[in-house]
């Protein structure tokens, strides 16, 4: 009864962190989809490689479903006591430690590097030039520019050469959660818009941090896994050492009635 309990309560656990990479990895993939997105096309349209930050939140989306998958197998094979499901819980538990962690050994070692950050803030560059003739462009950089807190592609002095003030993007601030633009015009001489990091250097240092945090994850995932796996295993011994009990009690009792 205790190995069941425990076994429920950590496939509990299991499930979340499976669901909430799961979701991380999502939204960090539209993330950099709504970026690309801006990009010149046909600058792309000979370039079939595929870079780390467009790759990688499709491993940690396998690891996470492959979790949430692992645990109702889990749950399934506790609740019924089942030694095929066990079993085969057991073997998944196993594949998904190996596989959680050399995802995280290859979004730390390639995916949070140079490499990613040239990639980023290409991209930023590409949709900063852009937006100087296409209206719908400027308008989504804008959004881009609310959310992450910054100006401009290098740093706000890009819009000098280009426009009489800083667009109002530059300009609005975030108050306990909420978007509070500013009344006033975002004037070239702002101090406010004037202090802000370019939007090129700040998603790529938001991208390495998601990059970490999705990587820790996967490891504590690995580590719950490795807990999962032992609990199973005593689950799966108890059960296979039922029979054997039972039939010696048999036995024990057909040799007394025999007497």
């Amino acid at each position: 009864m205790g190995s069941k309990v425990c076994s429920h309560v950590l496939n509990s656990i299991y499930a979340f962190l499976g669901l909430a990479l799961t979701a991380t990895a999502i939204w960090f993939f539209v993330e950099v989809k709504e970026v690309t997105n801006l990009r010149n096309s046909n600058h792309y349209l000979l370039d079939y490689n595929l870079y780390w930050p467009q790759v990688i939140p499709w491993l940690f989306i396998i690891v996470g479903l492959l979790v949430l998958g692992v645990s109702g197998c889990g749950f399934s094979g506790a609740t019924k006591k089942s030694k095929g499901l066990l079993r085969v819980h057991v073997t998944f538990v196993s594949i998904t430690i190996l596989v959680s962690l050399a995802v995280a050994v290859i979004a730390l070692v390639f995916a949070d590097s140079k490499s990613s950050d040239n990639f980023i803030k290409d991209t930023i560059w590409d949709a900063f030039y852009q937006m100087k003739e296409h209206h719908e462009v400027e308008e989504s950089f804008g959004r881009i520019e609310r959310r992450m807190q910054c100006c401009g592609a290098e740093s706000p002095r890009d819009y000098v050469n280009w426009k009489n003030d800083f667009p109002n993007s530059c300009c609005d601030v975030f108050y306990h959660g909420w978007l509070e633009p500013y009344s006033i015009n975002c004037e070239i001489t702002n101090k406010l818009a004037n202090e802000r990091h370019g939007c090129a250097a700040v998603a790529a240092q938001y991208s390495r941090i998601i990059i970490k945090v999705l990587s820790g994850v996967s490891i504590f995932i690995a580590f719950i896994s490795i807990i999962i796996l032992v609990v199973s295993i005593k689950m799966l011994r108890s059960i296979l050492r039922r029979p054997r009990v039972i039939q010696a009690q048999q036995e024990s009792e057909s040799k007394k009635g025999l007497i």
